[in-house]
């Protein structure tokens, strides 16, 4: 990967950091970050120059490795932050689902009870 990769990246996740940080909560968001952060810091070490607070998050310390690694590092960073917001989304729209399925369970419950009534 080119250097112009890890200012890609930085794009990606300034983007992220604004968008998402509004929609579930900076709070939150970085819990997100800091979970990637130690997931990438399992397979390298360097993401530990990864930084981050309420203000945003910086990859530009990577700039001092080898391009391609930082890139590397950059990447698994990024697909680590998604993987974990799928997850997130995921299990918010299934109890949301399931929330529902109750809701509307107990309606046709009610109406058919309110039918037997009227019968």
């Amino acid at each position: 990967m080119k250097k112009n990769d890890l200012v890609t990246y930085q794009a990606l996740i300034n983007e992220m950091h604004d968008t998402v940080g509004r929609i579930i909560g900076i709070h939150v968001l970085l819990l997100v970050v800091e979970q990637a952060r130690w997931k990438t810091g399992q397979k390298y070490g360097e993401a530990a120059m990864i930084l981050f607070s309420e203000a945003g998050i910086s990859l530009e310390r990577l700039e001092k490795l080898e391009p391609e690694r930082a890139g590397l590092i950059a990447h698994d960073f990024f697909m680590s932050i998604v993987e974990t917001l799928g997850r997130l989304v995921g299990s918010q729209m299934a109890r949301q689902l399931m929330n529902q399925l109750k809701i509307d369970r107990v309606e046709e419950e009610a109406n058919g009870q309110n039918n037997h009534r009227h019968s």
